[in-house]
């Protein structure tokens, strides 16, 4: 278009001009100088433009090549303008990505090849207890629950990995430590120490749990053969609604053994997820995991059994004895473990506000010799509500950060999200084949979970338990009775990252 005015207006130009100013020599041309502008590589139009004679074909000529000029010199300036604005934006994506903001920074390069997160979680926490029967005197106080600190990352895009270290009533371990490989379709391999498959509360991170501590069945029997240990697994996620996986494990990282001690146990663990429905404010879990563990050391399961609920007070509700003996059912004949196997099966949903979950425990114990095996169980219920319209989330199998409609902040009316939770909790280690006696913790906890923002939380935790032949009960039985009853109100401020 522009083209096309230049040379409409020299043409009208042409036919005006003067005959002395058409018949003027070459180069005697007098006029404004804006004719004569000079492209782009610095030649002037009219030594690129060969004389015709004809004054104005010639002065057509020279306006054309100045149009064609002034257009290149305009194409080379959107280039230019191009390749500064993707220079900044490259410049803004490359800020953005090497420090990504949030509680804790994540590090990273700008095809997020090699990232690195630093992680932790802080839990303090005070009880007070009331005894109401059995005779135990209750220890009140505060407690650092946990104290962890490491960090993860990713590397070649397709590896992850994890370090962190836990801080627990005065003692330092390595917690996780291992690498993951996922460059198949649906699969994710990992190697190193980490949480074996074992139940919907034990893989979940204890920092987003409902209550202050897991059900007792999980804890006790999630001290057999899973928890942390040093082994290797394969997760397969055939459709997004299913996750299976398995793995292969030794002992936990702490174990130790010298030539007196008999060799690592090991075992084989199993879980599988399925979610036919999980959507925001909608969710239907159900799952089953299993353990085999062999190999034991009598040792290394002296004891079985939990604490009521809360950790300030070391003392066990219930608790039944593996040592071995030297007489028995059988003289001569040992009771220590030789085995254990254990099966559990989880469920969980979830409607706009309102939440349900449980989970069932049932363990085996192989015993040495010709003495029976004995059987234990336990389960705990809970539902959950959230006053101020959250709901509950999951991911990847397990349960997700809760994230308040309105963070903390009374300046602006807004005082985060508040969820109400009521537990059912049962430890049964009752087996006649052990004991004649029975052995069984229940327990009622009652929670408030204030959550300022989705990374600080306050937790309030009423408990009332009971425990049958507990070791909560002190002599005399005459007058302490057999049974241990107690109530605790138990806090938490929380923050992780």
């Amino acid at each position: 278009m522009i083209r096309q005015i230049l040379l409409a207006g020299a043409s009208a130009l042409a036919f005006v001009v003067p005959a002395s100013a058409q018949t003027a020599p070459t180069g005697a041309d007098q006029g404004s100088g804006l004719d004569t502008a000079v492209p782009a590589n610095g030649t002037a139009p009219s030594a690129l433009v060969a004389k015709t004679g004809d004054a104005v074909l010639d002065r057509l000529n020279e306006l054309e090549a100045k149009v064609a000029a002034l257009e290149a010199r305009n194409k080379q300036l959107e280039q230019d303008a191009a390749e500064t604005q993707t220079r900044v934006q490259k410049v803004e994506v490359r800020a953005a990505k090497e420090v990504q903001p949030g509680p804790a920074p994540t590090f990273s390069d700008v095809n997020d090849s090699f990232t690195f997160h630093p992680r932790g979680t802080v839990q303090l926490d005070y009880a007070a207890y009331n005894s109401r029967a059995g005779g135990y005197n209750y220890n009140n106080g505060t407690d650092i629950r946990r104290a962890r600190f490491g960090f993860d990352g990713t590397f070649w895009k397709v590896w992850k990995y994890r370090v962190e270290a836990e801080f627990v009533k005065g003692n330092t371990n390595l917690l996780d430590a291992y690498i993951q490989y996922a460059g198949f379709k649906n699969l994710l391999i990992t190697v190193g120490q980490q949480k074996a498959p074992y139940g919907l509360e034990a893989n979940g991170t204890d920092a987003l749990a409902t209550f202050l501590e897991r059900g007792m069945a999980n804890n006790a029997f999630g001290a057999v053969g899973a928890e942390r240990r040093v082994g290797a697994t394969v997760a397969y996620t055939p459709i997004p609604q299913v996750i299976a996986t398995v793995g292969i494990f030794g002992a936990g990282e702490g174990v130790q053994r010298n030539a007196s001690t008999p060799d690592e146990t090991y075992g084989v663990n199993g879980r599988v997820t399925f979610e036919p429905v999980n959507d925001a404010g909608r969710l239907i879990h159900v799952g089953a995991s299993g353990y085999h563990v062999s190999n034991f050391a009598a040792k290394t399961i002296n004891n079985l059994g939990d604490r009521p609920n809360t950790r300030v007070d070391g003392g066990l509700i219930e608790s039944v004895s593996l040592t071995p003996v030297t007489t028995g059912p059988a003289a001569g004949q040992t009771r220590g473990v030789k085995d254990a196997t254990y099966w559990g099966l989880e469920g969980a949903g979830v409607y706009d506000r309102f939440s349900l979950q449980g989970e069932y425990n049932h363990l085996t114990v192989d015993r040495y010799g010709v003495v029976p095996n004995v059987n234990f169980d336990g389960y705990y219920v809970f539902g959950t509500v959230f006053l101020t319209g959250e709901s509950r989330s999951f991911k990847g199998g397990v349960v997700d950060r809760v994230k308040p409609f309105n963070d903390f902040n009374p300046a602006a009316g807004h005082w985060g999200a508040f969820e109400l939770a009521l537990r059912y909790d049962r430890l049964n280690l009752t087996d006649h084949n052990l004991s004649p006696l029975n052995h069984d913790a229940t327990s009622w906890t009652g929670g408030l979970n204030w959550y300022l923002n989705p990374n600080t939380r306050f937790i309030v935790n009423y408990i009332r338990f009971k425990g049958n032949n507990s070791p909560l009960v002190v002599a005399p039985v005459a007058i302490n009775g057999t049974t241990a009853k107690g109530d605790a109100v138990a806090t938490r401020l929380q923050f992780d990252f």
